[in-house]
C-alpha cells in the first residue's frame, strides 16, 4: 500500500467516521426521547466542522480533535452506566476511530505536503 493509497483511506474513514457519529448520537437521543434542543446542543459543535471535512480542510481536523475530546468523555460516561446500550459503545467506537483517524490523516498531510490528492 503506498502512501497515497494510505492517506485516501484515512481521509475515507475520517468521512465515513464523522457521518456515523453524527447519526449514532442522532439516534441515541431520539431513543433517549430528548427535546429539539438537546439535538441542537449535542449535534451542533460537530456540525461546524461539516465543511471543513469534506472540502478536507487540515486546520478543521485538528481543531475537531479537540472538540472530540469531549464527546469521548461523554461517550465513557454512557458507556459506564450499569446497563449501557450498544449505541454508547458505538458512540465511543466511532468517536476513537474519528480521533485517531483525523490526527494520523493530518500529520501524513503535514509531512507530505507535495502529495496532491484528486477528489
Amino acid at each position: 500500500m503506498t502512501l497515497i493509497d494510505k492517506i485516501k483511506l484515512l481521509r475515507n474513514t475520517v468521512k465515513i467516521c464523522f457521518a456515523l457519529l453524527l447519526s449514532v448520537l442522532a439516534i441515541n437521543l431520539w431513543q433517549q426521547g430528548q427535546p429539539a434542543i438537546i439535538y441542537f446542543i449535542v449535534l451542533f459543535p460537530l456540525m461546524i466542522f461539516a465543511p471543513g471535512i469534506w472540502v478536507d480542510n487540515m486546520r478543521t481536523q485538528i481543531w475537531m480533535g479537540f472538540v472530540l475530546l469531549l464527546y469521548f468523555a461523554s461517550a465513557v460516561f454512557g458507556v459506564t452506566k450499569p446497563q449501557p446500550s450498544v449505541l454508547d459503545i458505538a458512540e465511543v467506537t466511532l468517536v476513537v476511530v474519528l480521533f485517531c483517524g483525523s490526527m494520523l490523516y493530518t500529520r501524513l498531510r503535514q509531512v507530505n505536503p507535495d502529495i496532491t490528492l484528486e477528489k
